[in-house]
């Protein structure tokens, strides 16, 4: 099942069209963006525009007035998972002396009866010689730098501060742990589950520097309060159906926080709703949210979206909100922390020991299960509240889902990532688009290798805009697969072709020269190309086998430079008349 944890990370969309501004051969950069691309778009209209289907969706309180067939994230499980951290009067874990007895569970305010109880010591890795990986107890740690929401030089402290806490572990962590990276367009595996700390230090030393340019602008909080909520959706779907506990260690600020005074009604309700999704996904696959402000100073002040500047411990606190109906008053990243039963850190520079905080929080835990007693299918939020026979001590757990909404259908976006992930795991072909590998550069020293591609145009769905353009969107990923399909590293972006002409004839006719950079840790032994069409309806697939990459030749890698990857899109030239 591990190996479908990090495969399921190939299937990020994220909204917004934008991809690299580099360019492959026959490729011509364009002077200019259309007006639909426009980073000035209000955030309501953003927000109406560019939100993933799961956002607009009827899961909580009023989700059986909206409109017929409007799809949504249900909750399927009628066993309820709590890992449940017990923390006495100093704030230190209690990991002995307990039993079920102990515990107390409400939900809603009914009592509810456990069903099963596991103390700590069950979720420890049972070492066997040679073997780095865990047995499906031991939680996972998910490393994500949050390139995206931080200026350059909090994301230099970021790397350097994870690169600190890395560097004191033993080479064999106690339990996995992997590495991700959310960028201005992007959520990259860096990667995989591993307790070898050397692997997560190579790929963090050899992640390029890149000019974080979306945290400059206003304009941009819409996308990145989007991508920073599809992230954390794609990281529950990777999860969900694996046993044991998985914990985001999530270094950054996180997405920008949205007020409901400055929003239409609509807009706000569709922002509740994407908040329900994403919270229900990550109860589900049992995600606990780490949350570790950088490099902040005691007085630091935030703005969010309008109000008059607030203190950080102000802003913070807005997060814990009636929990009856906890996006009512506030759309806050901050929130999921405390659905999930993580914790937020604010105000410190000793990062590299808030990690460490949060991996003891997060590994050292209780869990409880029970079957839920009465309630209604009605989608509104259902409040849990543990409480322990030894009033000294504190539960600390996720606080409520959303009940689940008979009437509601499948979520087709999360479908579309379903099946985008399990067509990079699977052996067998995929034709629907014709994708042929053009070229191969290995680059040893950073475990990279640049993979040029042909992609024609048949099965491409190219729609006509203004000024007799057509442009098509594709997804492009490249996953590199170990002998079992586990799933190492991965890269997703999503590109807007667009070519000067609506002519049939001459569309069919296109072919598109495209290149991707996918990381190559050792044990990679095949690489997997896929494109997708947007509609997900469309996937092509190449494979490159071991031999195929070990011959490929070896260059050194260009030399490191701030990267500022700007909106753009792939210009294709006109194919001659025949």
């Amino acid at each position: 099942m591990r190996h479908l944890r990090a495969l399921l990370c190939a299937a990020v969309l994220l909204a917004g069209f934008f991809c690299q501004k580099s360019t492959a051969q026959g490729q011509q950069r364009l002077s200019d963006t259309p007006d639909f691309l426009s980073n000035s778009v209000a955030l309501a209209d953003f927000m109406r525009l560019s939100l993933p289907k799961a956002a607009q969706v009827g899961v909580g309180e009023g989700s059986t007035t909206g409109n017929p067939g409007t799809p949504t994230i249900q909750v399927t499980s009628r066993l309820v998972f709590l890992d449940i951290t017990v923390l006495d009067k100093k704030g230190r874990p209690v990991v002995n002396g307990l039993a079920k007895e102990d515990f107390s569970i409400t939900e809603d305010k009914r009592p509810q009866t456990i069903f099963s109880f596991e103390a700590p010591q069950a979720h420890t890795i049972h070492e066997i010689a040679g073997d780095d990986t865990s047995d499906g107890k031991a939680p996972v740690t998910i490393f994500v730098l949050d390139l995206l929401n931080s200026s350059f030089e909090d994301f230099a402290f970021i790397r350097y501060s994870v690169r600190k806490y890395l560097a004191a572990q033993p080479l064999l962590l106690s339990s996995p742990a992997e590495m991700m990276v959310i960028g201005n367009k992007s959520l990259e595996l860096m990667q995989g589950p591993t307790r070898n700390k050397e692997d997560l230090l190579y790929a963090l030393d050899h992640l390029p520097p890149v000019i974080p340019y979306k945290w400059q602008a206003d304009s941009f909080d819409g996308e990145r309060f989007n991508q920073s909520l599809d992230a954390l959706q794609q990281i529950a779907l990777q999860n969900e159906g694996v046993p044991g506990r998985k914990n985001i260690v999530w270094v950054g600020h996180g997405s920008p926080s949205f007020s409901p005074w400055r929003l239409t009604q609509p807009v706000m309700h569709e922002l509740q709703q994407y908040m329900h999704a994403t919270t229900n996904m990550l109860v589900d696959a049992r995600v606990s949210l780490f949350v570790i402000y950088p490099g902040l100073k005691v007085g630091h002040f935030v703005n969010l979206s309008g109000r008059s500047p607030l203190s950080i411990e102000a802003a913070d606190a807005q997060a814990n909100i009636d929990n009856d109906h906890p996006f009512a008053e506030s759309i806050n990243f901050g929130v999921f922390v405390n659905e999930t039963g993580g914790q937020l850190f604010y105000n410190r520079n000793d990062v590299d020991a808030e990690i460490g905080r949060s991996r003891q929080l997060g590994s050292e835990y209780y869990t409880l299960t029970y079957q839920p007693r009465g309630g209604d299918a009605n989608g509104k939020f259902r409040q849990i509240r543990v409480t322990l026979r030894d009033h000294n001590l504190r539960a600390v757990t996720k606080t409520g889902y959303y009940a689940p909404d008979k009437s509601a259908p499948i979520d087709p976006h999360r479908l579309t990532n379903i099946n985008f992930a399990e067509a990079a795991r699977s052996t067998i072909p995929f034709s629907s688009l014709d994708v042929k590998v053009s070229g191969i550069v290995r680059h040893p020293e950073n475990r990279t290798a640049d993979i040029a591609l042909l992609l024609q145009s048949k099965g491409i769905d190219w729609q006509a805009i203004d000024n007799g353009k057509s442009t098509a969107g594709i997804t492009l990923a490249a996953v590199s697969i170990t002998g079992s399909r586990e799933v190492m590293a991965s890269k997703v972006e999503r590109l807007i072709l667009s070519v000067r002409t609506q002519d049939p004839s001459h569309l069919e006719k296109l072919v598109t020269h495209l290149q991707l950079t996918v990381r190559v840790p050792p044990e990679t032994q095949s690489i997997r190309v896929l494109t997708e069409t947007a509609d997900g309806g469309r996937i092509g697939a190449v494979d490159l086998d071991r031999k195929a990459i070990e011959a490929a030749p070896a260059r050194p890698a260009p030399e490191p430079q701030l990267l500022c990857h700007q909106p753009c899109q792939v210009k294709l030239p006109i194919p001659p008349e025949q």
